[in-house]
C-alpha cells in the first residue's frame, strides 16, 4: 500500500519538477529581454558590450570579473561607492576621466533583468559555432568506416541463400 501511495504522488511531483525545469530558461529569457531594452535606454549611451569604451567602460565580462552585490551597488548606486571610497568605484572613475556615472532610476526587477541581460551576453560569447579542427580525421574517418560498412551489408544482402 505504501508503494501505491508514494507512486501517486512522484508523479505529480516529477511532473510539476519538469514543467519548472523548462520553464526556468524562458523566464530568464524574458528577463534578458527585458534587460537588452532597460540597457538600450539607459546605459547604451555610455557603454558598449564588447565593443570597446565609450564614456564608460566596456560592459563584455562584467558578471564574471565582478561580484554581483558590488556589481548591484554599482549600477543601482555609483555615487555611495564613491563617497565610501570603493577602490573599484575610484578607479573606473579615473578611467572615465572624472565623469560620474548618474545613478539611474531603476527598479530592482530592471537591475535584476540588466544583470541577467549581461549574463546572457557573456553565455552567448561563449558559444563556438561549428566542430574544432582537431575532430576532423576522426569525422571524416567515421564518415568512411560507416559508408564502407553500408556498401558490405548492401553487398551482401543481395546473396540468394537457399533455405531447405
Amino acid at each position: 500500500m505504501t508503494t501505491g501511495f508514494s507512486i501517486r504522488w512522484r508523479v505529480p511531483a516529477l511532473g510539476v519538477l519538469m514543467i519548472v525545469t523548462w520553464l526556468a530558461p524562458i523566464k530568464l529569457g524574458i528577463a534578458a529581454e527585458t534587460g537588452q531594452q532597460i540597457f538600450q535606454d539607459i546605459c547604451a549611451p555610455c557603454h558598449t558590450i564588447g565593443k570597446g569604451k565609450l564614456v564608460g567602460p566596456d560592459l563584455a565580462g562584467v558578471t564574471a570579473r565582478r561580484e554581483a552585490n558590488w556589481l548591484r551597488r554599482q549600477i543601482k548606486e555609483p555615487d555611495k561607492l564613491i563617497e565610501e571610497k570603493d577602490p573599484l568605484a575610484l578607479q573606473l572613475l579615473k578611467e572615465a576621466e572624472d565623469v560620474e556615472m548618474p545613478p539611474p532610476e531603476i527598479s530592482d526587477e530592471g537591475l535584476a533583468a540588466v544583470i541577467a541581460y549581461l549574463k546572457s551576453t557573456e553565455q552567448l560569447a561563449n558559444v563556438e559555432v561549428g566542430l574544432p579542427s582537431q575532430y576532423m580525421p576522426t569525422v571524416i574517418i567515421s564518415l568512411l568506416v560507416l559508408i564502407g560498412l553500408t556498401l558490405i551489408g548492401l553487398i551482401v544482402g543481395k546473396k540468394k541463400v537457399d533455405v531447405r
